[in-house]
């Protein structure tokens, strides 16, 4: 994504994909996150899903709890 669009994106409130890796890079370079969980659609539509050192158990929880924090944010509308 060029420049121009990721300034005019966030002005416009939009969370970028660029501006959540950055929000999460700092954070884990501040020591704040303990593991992690990542499911990204690509420019050629594909789906990858990421994860670090964690059990494959403890991803899907991860993904269950997510999962959890989207459907409450509908609900809340």
């Amino acid at each position: 994504m060029d420049e121009v669009r990721e300034r005019r994106n966030n002005r416009a409130g939009k969370i970028t994909p660029l501006a959540c890796a950055g929000s999460l890079q700092q954070a884990a370079e501040q020591g704040r996150i303990e593991s992690f969980i990542a499911v990204v659609k690509l420019a050629d539509g594909s789906i990858q899903t990421v994860w670090s050192h964690i059990q494959n158990t403890e991803a899907l929880g991860l993904l269950e709890c997510g999962k959890d924090d989207v459907m409450n944010q509908i609900r809340e509308g």
